[in-house]
């Protein structure tokens, strides 16, 4: 449950950063501050992550796209959301690498992908 949370305040502070922290004109917003109160998220919780968007002082997610073959050549897209691009493109590739597969450049793959859900 606490990785929920964690996982839902990051999408949270993310989309209140790049929407603006009013759920009214902010529809991605919105939509996760729904999931959070079906998860039973509480309230000073989601409170917490809009106020962290909206501080000048706080570092700043990016959310980074990574593309790669994994074994047996099967194209991947890794969709991240990160404080420290470096440290997470380390650890990506080690996956990679780890099960048989290469990270690729940067728009290798992308072309071959249409962006139809989000797996949880």
């Amino acid at each position: 449950m606490a990785r929920v949370f964690t996982k839902l305040g990051k999408q949270i502070t993310i989309a209140a950063r790049e929407g603006g922290p009013d759920p009214d004109t902010n529809p991605r917003l919105r939509v996760l501050i729904q999931q959070a109160k079906k998860e039973n998220m509480p309230k000073e919780n989601v409170e917490r992550a809009i106020k962290k968007a909206t501080d000048k002082d706080v570092s700043d997610y990016k959310e980074m796209v990574y593309e790669g073959y994994g074994p047996f050549g099967i194209a991947m897209v890794v969709e991240t959301a990160t404080d420290n691009p470096t440290r997470t493109v380390a650890n990506v590739r080690s996956y990679f690498n780890k099960h048989g597969g290469s990270l690729g450049t940067s728009g290798s793959l992308e072309f071959l992908f249409d962006h139809k859900c989000v797996f949880r």
